[in-house]
């Protein structure tokens, strides 16, 4: 699909060339018109445009001044150029300027179509031998950065599409991109980059912009990357971030360059504003140890019950803390704090389902945001929990029996001698195999359930906080206060208040 774009003066000139083709049965898209050369100067720094369909006689800047300007700017686009009336002049100045075809207005749609016929096939011809030149180099450069070509064969190669940094400082700037762009607009951007900063500038396998930057001194780099940082803010890149390597003096040190700005990329994590990633910024960051208020026997809980909704909030609510705590603690002690609550959650029940820890921590340390970093939590969680649902057997005969009575008894006095003489096991043997298959020790499972049980009788019933307790199992009406209040966190009577009230 090539992108068309219309100028003209007359409002119902513009409506009439867009009604008067079925562009995109032929590969085309109108994406933007403008009144006079001076608009359409603006609007096209902010999308691609292939081919340019503008009047020659317009107020503020006409048809051929419009092409002057806009051929040094965008040498690739085709020029096809309206009128109301012949004059040779016109047409020697637009033959000079390389336009397709000169058409009077009222247009002919066959004539039309035939100079669009003939501009996409010169757009194709272009765009393929472009592409093949840009894969060829850009996969050059890449190698070269991760160090997977020799250094000889990676200069000779470079020299071949005249790149030549000698007697220059470098420096490698990663750009990252908000997914939306990467997928809709890279290379429009990149093309952009190019022409703005006068640099190389190439797509890596992950979707990234690498910026080859070659100075003389350290007031023309600063200025370059103004402008880059200008230009992404202008072209409604969403969220972005520069990553500045450091300087070197040679080609052969640029894989160190590059490096050192892929490090500096991973505290776009910690980020919440678009913009550069340098040396300075990091150091404000501290190696501090992470805790919270958020306890992990709970989430233990939460995973073993199959509690998704409870288990999320606390993932949710973790974060969230360390987000709002005002410390600037460095992304690799976030990410730390993120694969820890995976093994815990693993740990929970590794005995029940594969272990799927490594992808997971991949997905961690490529995180680019702390939203990004709950989303893939949450996606864990929910897919142990399903596992856990999905396979009953994970559990041994004995223990099934052991729950299921346990789950019709629980307001009786059960302990691990009780049912071990009902179920003719040695207790110390149910203890411990209790343990491994529902991830909680016997007291907390039975706490669990009971305080689970008293919930729901709050919400449904009148019946006072302590004939409840008694009914889900406790004898002693003070240990079930204190029991809920330790767990929940309130009193049984305030919980009751919040949950009718809500």
């Amino acid at each position: 699909m090539y992108n068309v774009f219309i100028v003209d003066d007359e409002p119902l000139i513009i409506e009439g060339m867009k009604a008067l083709l079925p562009w995109e049965d032929y590969g085309l898209k109108v994406v933007g018109e403008a009144s006079n050369g001076s608009e359409a100067l603006e609007k096209l720094g902010d999308c691609h445009v292939d081919i340019l369909l503008t009047d020659i006689m317009m107020p503020i800047m006409d048809g051929l001044e419009l092409i002057s300007k806009t051929k040094k700017w965008y040498p690739d686009i085709k020029y096809i150029v309206l009128s109301g009336y012949q004059e040779f002049e016109y047409v020697k100045k637009g033959m000079i300027l390389g336009i397709e075809n000169y058409l009077l207005k009222p247009v002919n749609e066959q004539e039309l179509l035939s100079t669009l016929m003939n501009s996409i096939e010169k757009l194709d011809k272009s765009s393929n031998n472009e592409k093949a030149y840009t894969i060829l180099r850009d996969n050059t450069i890449w190698r070269g950065l991760i160090q997977d070509i020799d250094v000889k064969e990676w200069r000779e190669r470079i020299e071949l599409y005249n790149m030549d940094f000698s007697g220059q400082n470098l420096s490698v700037v990663l750009i990252q991109l908000s997914d939306k762009i990467r997928s809709q607009n890279i290379s429009f951007i990149r093309d952009r980059i190019e022409e703005l900063i006068e640099s190389v500038c190439i797509i890596n396998p992950d979707g990234e912009l690498i910026l080859l930057v070659p100075s003389t001194s350290e007031d023309e780099i600063k200025q370059k990357l103004e402008n880059l940082n200008l230009l992404l803010a202008s072209n409604n890149c969403g969220r972005y971030h520069i990553s500045i390597g450091s300087f070197v003096c040679s080609i052969k040190e640029i894989c160190k360059s590059y490096q050192h700005a892929k490090e500096l990329s991973n505290f776009r994590l910690v980020l919440k504003e678009s913009g550069f990633i340098t040396e300075e910024l990091t150091t404000k960051y501290t190696q501090t140890n992470l805790s919270t208020s958020y306890k992990w026997d709970d989430l233990k809980r939460f995973i073993v019950a199959s509690e998704k909704e409870k288990a999320f909030l606390w993932i949710k609510g973790a974060f969230d803390e360390i987000n709002s705590s005002g410390k600037k603690v460095a992304p690799t002690v976030i990410r730390g704090f993120a694969i820890e609550i995976v093994t815990t959650m693993q740990k929970e029940v590794e005995s029940h389902t594969i272990n799927q820890t490594v992808g997971i921590v991949k997905q961690i340390l490529e995180a680019y945001s702390i939203n990004r970093l709950i989303e893939i939590l949450t996606d864990f969680a929910s897919n142990i929990i399903r596992k856990l649902d999905q396979k009953p057997e994970h559990r041994s005969p004995i223990i099934q029996s052991v729950v299921q009575y346990i789950q019709e008894h629980f307001d009786e006095e059960l302990s691990l001698k009780t049912l071990s003489f009902k179920f003719h096991i040695n207790s110390i043997y149910l203890g411990q195999l209790f343990h491994k298959e529902t991830g909680l020790v016997f007291s907390e499972y039975m706490n669990h359930l009971r305080l689970e049980k008293a919930k729901k009788l709050l919400r449904e019933t009148h019946l006072k906080a302590g004939i409840i307790g008694k009914q889900v199992g406790y004898s002693d009406s003070a240990y079930f206060y204190k029991q809920f209040k330790k767990v929940v966190g309130i009193t049984p009577s305030a919980w009751r208040m919040m949950n009718i009230s809500s």
